[in-house]
């Protein structure tokens, strides 16, 4: 498949987001079937992006933010966990270069 090709018909984006999510420590594969699979998870992704955005316009944290200590302890363990999962992605696995965990 032409790079060319591809983001002549589907776009840079989809070039771009296929790379990203290639496990290239293997061999690399590509196809119209896989391309096609990519462009739906960015169209998905990107229709998702846009909704939180556009209900997040006008929202201001200052006066709208929930205090921590008003969480849910539900909510409080969901944001312990995110943390976790952060640090344990840009400290194990970015600083090896190990994007595909």
């Amino acid at each position: 498949v032409a790079p060319q090709k591809v983001n002549d018909s589907l776009g840079a984006d989809i070039l771009r987001l296929w790379g990203a999510s290639t496990d290239y420590s293997g061999e690399l594969a590509i196809s119209d079937e896989i391309l096609k699979r990519v462009s739906e998870s960015y169209r998905r992704l990107r229709n998702t992006l846009r909704f939180l955005l556009a209900n997040l316009s006008d929202f201001n944290p200052e006066t709208d933010a929930v205090a921590i200590s008003d969480m849910l302890e539900l909510d409080r363990y969901a944001l312990v966990l995110a943390q976790q999962l952060q640090e344990r992605v840009a400290n194990d696995h970015f600083t090896r270069y190990a994007f595909h965990f």
